[in-house]
């Protein structure tokens, strides 16, 4: 059983909707992901890690090479299987056995060889040795804010020397705009079996669950990265509908760290 909640929001999308549950487009949902639009999700991430490797290398290390990375929210593997293509070796993590399952099978059917996927925990505790390049895309926004610190910090302990931290975060949600609006916000949130009745009369599935979203204080994160020695940073806003977040592109460096 998954621990909490939380975590069984993402066993759900596992196991009904997981491409939905990774990019929440039409194109995506189960009964619409035909070849093209698979196509389409697999290329968005693969252009995102050619990003993020030019951003790396124009920003904070020319001569940056990762050999082994991982990737911390894999989900089906959008982002693991490109950071598998520029690395020896990739490690997926994800909270859900089903996203995990549907990972490993687009690396069957990709031939992608080098990748190993493994069940998350709030401590990582399966996860050995350290990484070269580590990497989080839309994952935190949906985990409480302490929850993600705390891993937030466990990352930095496995990120190797001179190694790269690449992590998105939100930080600001912009309220409804109707009073109207947020009270529907309020009570789909609150109130038992309502969210279950708005699926049921926009004809989705009664039991797909609400994506919690949550705002990090970036105050917060900005100390760990220090107290954790990763001080040469560079930081990309998001914009994603109505939520602001950032990148946080960061290198760990073997420094005495005032307390």
């Amino acid at each position: 059983m998954l621990p909490n909640h939380h975590d069984r929001v993402w066993e759900y999308y596992g196991q009904h909707d997981p491409y939905y549950g990774v990019l929440t487009w039409d194109d995506y949902r189960r009964e619409n992901l035909d070849a093209a639009a698979l196509t389409r999700f697999f290329d968005s991430g693969k252009a995102y890690i050619d990003l993020v490797l030019q951003t790396i290398q124009q920003q904070l290390d020319p001569a940056f090479h990762p050999t082994r990375a991982l990737d911390f929210g894999c989900g089906v593997g959008r982002l693991t299987i490109p950071l598998a293509a520029i690395c020896e070796s990739a490690i997926g993590v994800d909270i859900s056995p089903a996203m995990l399952k549907e990972a490993q099978k687009n690396c069957q059917r990709l031939g992608v060889t080098n990748v190993e996927f493994v069940q998350s925990d709030d401590q990582l505790s399966r996860l050995m040795g350290r990484f070269d390049l580590i990497n989080s895309f839309i994952v935190f926004q949906h985990i409480p804010c302490d929850r993600g610190e705390a891993i937030l910090t466990r990352l930095i302990d496995l990120l190797a020397d001179n190694g790269v931290g690449v992590l998105h975060f939100t930080y600001c949600k912009q309220p409804p705009a109707t009073a109207k609006g947020r009270w529907l916000l309020w009570a789909y949130q609150s109130i038992p079996g309502l969210f279950d009745l708005r699926n049921r009369l926009k004809g989705l599935p009664q039991a797909q669950p609400i994506m919690q979203m949550n705002e990090y204080n970036l105050n917060h994160l900005f100390q760990i990265l220090y107290r954790g020695g990763c001080q040469h940073c560079y930081v990309r806003f998001t914009l994603h509908e109505d939520t602001q977040g950032v990148v946080l592109f960061f290198q760990k460096k073997s420094l005495v760290v005032p307390r």
